[in-house]
């Protein structure tokens, strides 16, 4: 009876936000392997590299979240990228969470998140991608990997990706999700002094996942420091049956300039995969871009088989085969029409 008594004293005694019910994950990612690539310089080299992150980018991050009254929550993501090859962190521009640091409240309602944090149009993206954003270093979404976008629409403001950039700072981003639905909404701001327009992002996006049928698109608008417009888009869908997922959508992306006319980024994907058995899964897709200006055109084709086998759920062996075939303004500095890869390599997640 003592005993009950002292901890109902002690427990009377502790601040209020004591007793809330928090916790913080440390989780991450690590991958590395081997790549073989041919045509990697004008003479037509082939080269052989240590990949890292070639499956799936490799990760350092800490989630945390405190449960509140009236089910709310306050929640906060960290993360920062680094090499394998060599252990250095991947912080470019000195920026230690160069991958994402946001902070938010949610409840039934949703959550609101702000900081760097990934775009609604590389979410969208993302559910839509065959490969679910594995091998970003290969496939054009995402960062564009793999599309060399000529020096002066890179400098207007035009992605690679075509879907108006990976990541925003300075984002506030609303998520709600109801049943089978996400719908979100984005606002970056542009912070330059006496224009509250000028380096804004504004969007909206949503995505269904049903039984069978999966549907997704959001849209962008950006404009540059200059106050230049960029509008980028992305829609698609699909379908899962039998342990077969299809998916298929397309983003386009136009930029803006005061005196060059319009560039724009098109990118057309489709594929399949396969859960060939438990461990086993197989996936096929192609992705096609089109580049145009005033000044030049460019197409890009890829066409990449990979397979993965699943030791564990947290740890993968991964194999890939790629062929590119490249025209006009996006064919790459090494001059070559046609390059083909292959990638084999181990996953691990924490």
């Amino acid at each position: 009876m003592k005993k009950t008594v002292l901890t109902l004293m002690l427990a009377a005694a502790l601040p209020a936000t004591a007793l809330a019910q928090s916790s913080v994950t440390v989780y991450g990612s690590i991958d590395a392997g081997l790549r073989e690539q041919t045509k990697v310089d004008a003479a037509g080299n082939s080269q052989l590299t240590m990949g890292t992150g070639n499956y799936y980018s490799n990760r350092l991050g800490f989630r945390g979240i405190e449960k509140l009254d009236n089910g709310l929550n306050v929640h906060f993501q960290l993360e920062s990228g680094f090499n394998s090859k060599t252990g250095a962190l991947d912080n470019t521009n000195n920026v230690l969470f160069n991958r994402t640091a946001e902070v938010g409240i949610g409840g039934a309602w949703g959550s609101i998140d702000m900081g760097h944090q990934y775009t609604i149009g590389f979410r969208t993206e993302k559910f839509l991608d065959p490969f679910d954003h594995h091998y970003t270093g290969i496939v054009p979404l995402s960062s564009g990997a793999g599309t060399s976008l000529p020096a002066d629409a890179k400098t207007a403001g035009l992605s690679a990706s075509s879907n108006s950039g990976t990541r925003f700072n300075n984002d506030v981003q609303y998520t709600g999700t109801f049943g089978g639905l996400t719908v979100r909404g984005e606002y970056a701001l542009g912070e330059v002094a006496g224009d509250a327009n000028k380096g804004t992002a504004r969007g909206v996006a949503f995505s269904y996942t049903g039984s069978t049928l999966l549907a997704a698109a959001s849209y962008i608008h950006k404009e540059t420091v200059a106050g230049l417009g960029n509008t980028a888009w992305v829609g698609g869908g699909g379908f899962k049956l039998h342990g077969v997922t299809v998916k298929a959508g397309m983003s386009r992306e136009r930029q803006d300039t005061a005196t060059s006319g319009i560039y724009q980024n098109e990118t057309r994907f489709g594929g399949a995969s396969y859960q060939l058995s438990k461990p086993v899964e197989l996936t096929a897709a192609v992705y096609h871009s089109d580049y145009s200006s005033l000044a030049a055109k460019g197409e890009r084709t890829l066409d990449i088989v990979g397979a993965i086998y699943a030791f564990s759920k947290r740890s993968n062996l991964y194999a890939e085969f790629d062929v590119n075939h490249y025209e006009g303004a996006l064919v790459p500095s090494s001059k070559q029409s046609t390059q083909r890869g292959i990638s084999v390599g181990l996953n691990h997640l924490f």
